[in-house]
């Protein structure tokens, strides 16, 4: 007999522990999958209640986004650990979100020539999990205006779930329209 064709009694127990192992292993990594309920995912979109009239058209460019934020919605807890959710995310990334919702709700009092551009940053974009809010902070500027305008809302999250925080984060970003709406009237006037 040649060595290696046949196993030894000994062997052959070892060989068959390592195919059972082997198959319990599978089975429990397996296990997850066959037994875990699927779960969609749900996609949010900004619903802001109202426009807002203006004094001069504004048009909203992309946010640049220096938040933590990112297409899932996230929290922060107290001690600054960021969780992510897996099974709800927002339907764009937090600065094309929120410059659509502003675009959406800005109107102008009347038709004016052009549009007044106006660039933003988020900072914030999350629910602070401690004080069960949805946080947006940030600032606006014009791209030719060294002056920054600075805003930071919180809006109280009624209850754990993905619907209370996408209606507390339209709830701040409608809150963003009006300040911005203010800003229009007051700082750049009824121009045509």
């Amino acid at each position: 007999m040649e060595a290696g064709l046949f196993l030894t009694k000994g062997e052959s127990g070892i060989m068959k522990s390592l195919v059972v192992f082997a198959a319990c292993l599978a089975v429990l990594l397996f296990s997850g999958c066959f037994f875990e309920s699927y779960r969609p995912v749900g996609e949010f979109d900004l619903t802001l209640e109202k426009a807002e009239k203006t004094g001069r058209a504004l048009r909203m460019l992309e946010f640049r986004n220096d938040s933590t934020a990112g297409s899932r919605m996230q929290s922060r807890d107290a001690s600054g650990r960021v969780i992510r959710d897996p099974y709800n995310r927002w339907a764009l990334p937090p600065e094309q979100l929120v410059a659509r919702a502003l675009n959406l709700a800005l109107r102008p009092d009347s038709e004016s020539a052009v549009p007044v551009p106006v660039a933003g940053t988020l900072e914030v974009f999350e629910v602070d999990s401690a004080r069960k809010e949805f946080r947006l902070a940030g600032s606006w500027s014009l791209p030719d205006d060294r002056r920054e305008f600075r805003f930071d809302f919180s809006v109280p999250v009624e209850e754990d779930s993905a619907e209370a925080v996408a209606r507390a984060a339209g709830v701040a970003v409608g809150r963003l329209a009006d300040r911005l709406a203010l800003w229009s009237r007051t700082e750049l006037g009824d121009v045509r």
